[in-house]
């Protein structure tokens, strides 16, 4: 994967803009950490020690409102994102968390930061099946 290229798409996409403060890359303890267990993360939001959202090469890493730990595939948070999309629509649509199929929420900041999420998550799907 090209970090430069992911780079130039997470400025396009306005994700550190609209993530704000909570919003992490590489230099980051989070990602720094979840590197150092062998899993490639990249970016991500962070809202305070027990809760974040992440983005790596094949994964999507978080720690959700109960405070567990976990993965989802990259293209299962995708059509998660997708299916809660259709479900409460985009105009008037709170995107403050999603539920995941084993029940639990992770945390998405608000609606720009998931478009901003969701179109980086695309990329790297992209990416990850040799479009690049």
């Amino acid at each position: 994967m090209k970090i430069n290229i992911l780079k130039a798409r997470i400025k396009r996409n306005n994700l550190k803009r609209y993530a704000k403060k909570y919003f992490i890359d590489e230099t980051s303890e989070t990602i720094r950490l979840l590197n150092s267990e062998e899993k490639k993360a990249l970016v991500g939001i962070k809202k305070d020690d027990s809760l974040y959202t992440v983005l790596g090469e094949e994964f999507v890493y978080y720690s959700s409102l109960s405070g567990k730990k976990g993965k989802i595939k990259l293209n299962v948070f995708s059509n998660n994102l997708h299916e809660e999309t259709l479900r409460k629509g985009k105009i008037f649509a709170r995107y403050k968390y999603i539920k995941i199929e084993n029940g639990e929420k992770v945390w998405l900041n608000n609606k720009l930061t998931m478009q901003a999420l969701w179109n980086t998550i695309l990329y790297l799907i992209d990416v990850g099946n040799g479009t690049d």
